[in-house]
This record gives structure tokens, C-alpha cells and sequence, in this order.
């Protein structure tokens, strides 16, 4: 089984959509797919999403919290759900 995690910094559609063809070409029994990253206290993605205006910076990140580019915000969950259409052994 695979994770595939997508939408984090620096994230473009071009990158997403290489990944998911990476992920296809494993050919693995199961894939499980996220769109978006948890955020958790005191990392590098942390520090990004505040500044980025994702997260206040007092947030309380005990409940979750997911960093999702904002470039990919209105199209990544269409195109993985596309994408799993034909791929019954995938989940989200």
C-alpha cells in the first residue's frame, strides 16, 4: 500500500499530476490519497501556513489542521477524483 499526500508548498498541477502518474506506475495493491497536509505544532509547515495566512498563528493544532496550496484549492480534489474513477484500488 501506498500514501500519497498532495497539495503542499510548491505544489503545481504539473507536480500533482507526475505524482499520480508516478503512483499509477507502482502498481501497488492499494493507494491511499490526501489532498492536503496536516499541519503540526513547531514545523517548517507550520511556520509556512502562518505566514501564509493559512493558520493564526496562536492556532491550536491538538485538532486538525490541513495546509492545502491555494494555487491547487479549486481543482486538486476534482482531479484525483477524476483520476480514481478508473482505479478501484484507490482511496481517499
Amino acid at each position: 500500500m501506498g500514501f500519497l499526500l498532495l497539495g503542499g508548498p510548491g505544489e503545481t498541477l504539473e507536480t500533482a499530476i507526475e505524482s499520480l502518474y508516478f503512483a499509477d506506475a507502482l502498481q501497488l495493491e492499494a493507494m491511499k490519497v490526501t489532498t492536503g497536509i496536516r499541519i503540526y505544532p513547531f514545523t517548517t509547515l507550520a511556520r509556512i501556513a502562518v505566514s501564509e495566512g493559512v493558520i493564526a498563528s496562536e492556532a491550536e493544532l491538538i485538532r486538525p489542521h490541513f495546509y492545502l496550496t491555494r494555487n491547487l484549492k479549486d481543482q486538486l480534489l476534482e482531479i484525483v477524483c477524476n483520476w480514481m474513477k478508473d482505479r478501484p484500488n484507490w482511496l481517499r
